[in-house]
């Protein structure tokens, strides 16, 4: 974090630095801009816990198919300052479902495009840019000071996604990871205290950087990439194991064979109001806010929701 380098600005500039953590400072704030352009969420919360809100820190890793409707979804809300870091840059297959992503993002940084529409919607809020995506001269960075993080890393990214947990667990922060897994989404809760997402994935963080190494430079043959394709998927969407493989055989094969996640476009965003929903809760629950909602139990539990079958489970540490 020493070497860090991070500009102060109110806007991107043109050909913004891929190295460099741009803090968007809030431009021209006003207490009754503000309370006018949140004035919907009040009724179902305080003005008081509204304020709360305004002055929470939510840390978003990954600006994907969730990464980037989760934080318009919270700049929308009056969340304070939103964090968000992605390395990637846009493809064309990303358009079918990504915030970010049109016809003239296509190449273009995940991130900087992401905190660019974001501007555009609201101007009070603090938006931190993490173009280098998660790596370990800027996870402490990223996760200190946060009240919650979300992490919406790709799925087979094990490294980063250790790195991001390691960091959230010196904050003392929770993390919430959900997905879209066809016409369904998981919700995970990871706590300082719960099982570490090393022990749910069953390799050191070395072993994690070999995988990911190999997977990218396609050294990992195809059964070697069914074997950790079921594997992930079993820790990341255990209802999985109720699927019918022969109901959509089209999905295994991407998997195995181009080692890419079909993702229907009507799902993100059904998930990310899950998702988006519990994180308010959780950050509400500071003030002591009493609602009847089901907590999302720690890791190694979780909570499914599933539109085609019009399901909803929670289940607890025994599964594992």
């Amino acid at each position: 974090m020493k070497n860090l380098k991070i500009v102060q600005a109110y806007d991107l500039p043109g050909n913004p630095d891929a190295d460099s953590v741009y803090e968007l400072l809030p431009k021209d704030f006003s207490q009754s801009y503000y309370d006018e352009r949140t004035d919907r969420n009040i009724g179902w919360i305080t003005r008081e816990e509204q304020e709360m809100l305004k002055n929470s820190v939510v840390g978003i890793a990954g600006c994907g198919g969730m990464g980037g409707a989760l934080a318009q979804i919270l700049l929308r809300l009056g969340i304070g300052e939103i964090r968000i870091a992605d390395c990637e840059s846009f493809d064309i297959s990303n358009i079918n479902r990504q915030f970010a992503a049109n016809r003239t993002t296509v190449g273009k940084s995940k991130a900087f495009e992401t905190a660019r529409l974001m501007r555009n919607i609201a101007e009070d809020t603090r938006i931190v840019v993490y173009p280098m995506g998660i790596r370990k001269d800027m996870a402490e960075h990223f996760a200190s000071g946060c009240h919650s993080i979300i992490d919406e890393i790709e799925f087979w990214e094990l490294a980063p996604a250790i790195i991001l947990h390691r960091a959230a667990r010196s904050a003392n922060v929770d993390i919430f990871g959900c997905n879209t897994s066809g016409f369904g989404t998981h919700l995970f809760r990871f706590t300082p205290s719960s099982m570490a997402i090393e022990e749910a994935f069953g390799v050191t963080f070395e072993e994690a950087e070999r995988i990911d190494s190999d997977r990218r430079n396609s050294k990992l043959s195809v059964p070697e990439m069914e074997k950790l394709t079921k594997k992930l998927l079993l820790i990341v969407a255990p209802e999985i194991k109720n699927q019918n493989p022969d109901e959509f055989p089209e999905i295994w094969r991407r998997l195995f064979i181009e080692g890419k996640a079909p993702i229907i476009s009507t799902n993100p965003s059904f998930a990310t109001g899950f998702v988006a929903d519990h994180v308010l809760l959780h950050l509400l629950s500071r003030l002591g806010y009493k609602n009847n909602a089901i907590p999302i139990p720690p890791m190694p539990g979780y909570a499914y929701l599933d539109a085609r079958k019009i399901c909803a489970v929670v289940v607890n540490e025994k599964w594992w």
